[in-house]
This record gives structure tokens, sequence and C-alpha cells, in this order.
């Protein structure tokens, strides 16, 4: 038997593979250490950008220092295996789905794996996590003109409704009370077994018992439908927080990036989430430089920004993929010119997402606990707010009632909530 460690980048799709794998490895009877002891390592790979793609390599070179053996998965290996194995004779790339590579690890790792949808949760302790990733869905039937990842992912496959539900009450045996419902294209979600989407699976594992929040990583706006929406208003359970790609706010951008929505049913879309759930925290992506993107089209963006009430912005700045129809276009916009609408864009951000903290202010919150140290501890509310609570305020994995005192730098200091008899 081997030691392991394990490490991904990129999306929470990454992360549930790479859960996937941890799980394949505890099962085998190998042992999991600290990177710098392990003899084996598995790096779960990203290219959505170039940037994430040189990341990615940089992340294996650094498990060459230690490790005896090290494989390499996820979208990065599934696009270009060659890269990896060039690096070092140690090196071997392992392709295909998350499945795939668990049933690889078997003879490449050694030992008997099981690698059954409805198993892969049993992650002994919850590695340490009080927020469990499952995978409902895989592949894309997009085209953005941009994406590699339908490339490397395939088309759009969704898991059965059991079998996410039985990975679920594994999750909160293993300690997780909050689910994260994720995906590459989650809201094409249909159990191919019954055709219930995706609104109507998130009360299905609300209604776990043990679970006490249910979240999705991301969905585009074309998927934010009537279910989701009642999902969001009715079922107390299913956190008010939706991260909704914009990726440009400029009609004629969106139109040649490929994507199948405009500014003004953007808008539109976050108007009607806002009119049934009030107080639903709206995040989004926005990627800065894409070949027609002029000024206009960028203070269009910022403008969207500003009218939907978005408040925080994940920036990313445009690289060309090989193999996407963007390429074409080459790399027009400049990489001064990049830097500058990136840091534009993370000043508005900021600036939206300190609005959005100060307007909790001297409110009342339950917060998930997640992170526990000696001199702090922290967690998030429902709508994914971070929230700073003093030493002993509560143990990984409780639920408490806070009073948000005063902003943090990415957060909100609070103070554990004591109610007075008469409060209703």
């Amino acid at each position: 038997m081997a030691t392991f460690a394990v490490k991904f980048l990129g999306c929470k799709v990454s992360q549930a593979d790479m859960t996937l794998a941890r799980q394949a490895l505890l099962d085998a009877g190998h042992t999991e250490v600290g990177e710098e002891e392990a003899q084996v390592q598995l790096v779960n790979t990203c290219c959505i950008t170039g940037e994430a793609e040189a990341k990615s390599r940089q992340s294996v070179r650094r498990s060459l220092r230690s490790a005896e053996r090290v494989y390499v998965s996820g979208c990065a290996a599934n696009l270009n295996a060659g890269q990896f194995a060039e690096l070092d004779a140690r090196v071997t790339a392992l392709v295909g789905t998350a499945e795939d590579v668990a049933a690889s690890l078997a003879g490449a790792v050694g030992g008997c794996i099981d690698v059954e949808h409805d198993v892969l949760a049993r992650d002994r302790g919850g590695h340490g996590r009080t927020r469990g990733f499952v995978k409902v869905q895989d592949g894309c039937d997009g085209d953005c003109a941009y994406c590699i990842i339908p490339t490397v992912r395939g088309r759009a496959r969704s898991r059965p409704a059991s079998a996410v539900l039985r990975e679920v009450e594994h999750r909160v045996a293993a300690g997780q009370p909050e689910v994260v419902l994720t995906g590459i294209s989650v809201g094409d979600y249909r159990d191919p077994e019954s055709g219930l989407e995706l609104g109507t699976l998130m009360v299905a594992v609300a209604r776990v018992p043990g679970v006490e929040r249910v979240r999705l990583s991301s969905v585009e706006v074309i998927h934010v439908r009537d279910a989701l929406i009642e999902a969001l208003r009715d079922e107390p359970k299913v956190c008010p927080h939706l991260h909704i790609p914009l990726q440009s706010g400029d009609d004629r951008v969106l139109h040649d990036m490929g994507r199948h929505y405009g500014a003004a049913e953007y808008v539109e879309a976050v108007g009607a989430v806002r009119q049934a759930v009030p107080h639903v925290n709206v995040t989004t992506d926005v990627i800065v430089g894409f070949p027609t993107e002029d000024e206009a089209a960028f203070d269009a963006t910022l403008e969207l920004l500003d009218a939907a009430r978005i408040s925080r912005v994940h920036t990313f700045v445009y690289s060309p993929r090989p193999g996407t129809v963007a390429a074409a276009l080459g790399d027009r916009v400049g990489p001064a010119e990049k830097r500058r609408r990136s840091q534009v864009l993370r000043g508005r951000s900021e600036l939206r997402s300190r609005q959005h903290r100060t307007a909790k202010l001297g409110d009342r919150e339950t917060v998930l606990i997640d992170k526990v140290a000696d001199t702090a501890c922290s967690g998030y509310t429902s709508d994914y707010t971070r929230c700073y609570l003093p030493a002993g305020a509560g143990e990984r994995g409780a639920l408490v009632e806070v009073a948000c005192a005063e902003l943090h730098a990415d957060g909100i200091r609070c103070v554990r909530s004591v109610r007075a008899a008469a409060y209703p």
C-alpha cells in the first residue's frame, strides 16, 4: 500500500472529481498524508484559460519535488496529456471521466477500487469540510466561442436523482450539513429516470434528514427557470445565493461569445429572482479583453453590474484557447488594457461587496462554522457572506446565530447573538 496526497485546480466540479479519486484510493487501502510526505500524488488539472493550464503544469512540477509518482487527471490532461508526460518520467496522465480516472488508479497504484456513483461520497470525516460538493451533472451542450470545456468534458449528461440523494445521505453522515450541487452546466440537469429538473432536485435534497443547507455552485441565466425560483422562495434550506455568469454586458460581445442571451434578458432574469426572493445575493463571472470588447462594451458591462445589483464579480482575463471558435479572432486587446479593465472591474466588485456587507450591519444572521482556530473562527451565512467570530463561538459544523457588528476586509466581524427572552 502507498501513501498519497491529492490536489485540484479549477472549479467545484474538479473538487468533486478529486473527492472521488481520493475516496477510491482510501477504499483501496492506501493512506492519505501531507503533500510533502506522499509517495503518490494525484493532481486534477484545469484548462479554462491558458493561465489555468500553466498553473496546472506548475502544480505537477511542485509535486515532483517530493513524490515518487505523480498522476495527472482532469481537463488539462484530457486536452493535452503529452504536456504533462514530457515533464518527467515519473508523471502519468490519466485521461477520461472522473470515473475512468478512479478505475485507472486501481491498476496504477494498486488495490481494488469500486467506482459506482452512489459510493463516491463515503468521505471519511468529510475531509475536514462542512460543505459537501455533489456533482449532479457533467459535460456541456453549449457552444461558447471562447470555451474548450465541451471538448474535454463531452456532452451534457445527468446523474440519476436516486444516486444524488444517496450521495447526499453519505455527505451528511460524514459531517457535511451543507450540500453544494455542482456540474459543468448544472442548469441542464434532468433526472434520466424521472425527468425532474434542477429546482425540484434541490427541494428533494433539502428534505434529506440532516441536511441544513442546499446551494448551487453556479447556474447559467438561461436556466433560471420557475422551478429554481420556487425552490429559492419556498424551501428555507435552499440558500438565497445564485452565482449567475454574465461574461459581458454588451449584446454584440455576447453574440460574438456565443452566449444565448442579451443584456436585458440577464437583468430581467435577476429581477425576477429578486422579486420572489428580495434578500437573494447574486454574484457573477465576467471576461475582460474578449477580442471584440471595445471601451464602450466594457462600460456597458459596468453599467449592467450596477443595474443587476451584483455583489461580487469573479474576473477572468481572456486568453485564446486553441480549438475554439474565438481563437480565429486573435487577441486584439493588449495586455496593459486587459490589466486596466481587470483592475477597474475588481474595484467595482469590491465596492459592490462592501455595500452588500454594510447593509447587514446590525442584523442577525445564521452562520455555519467551517474554520476553527485558537484565535478565531469563521463561516458563511446562507447567502454566502463570510463572517468572522471570536474563538470559542462554535465548533466546526455548528450553526450559530450571530449579530453583524463591523466590516472585515472580505466579510463581517460578528459576535455570538444572545436573544432577550422577550425577543420573538
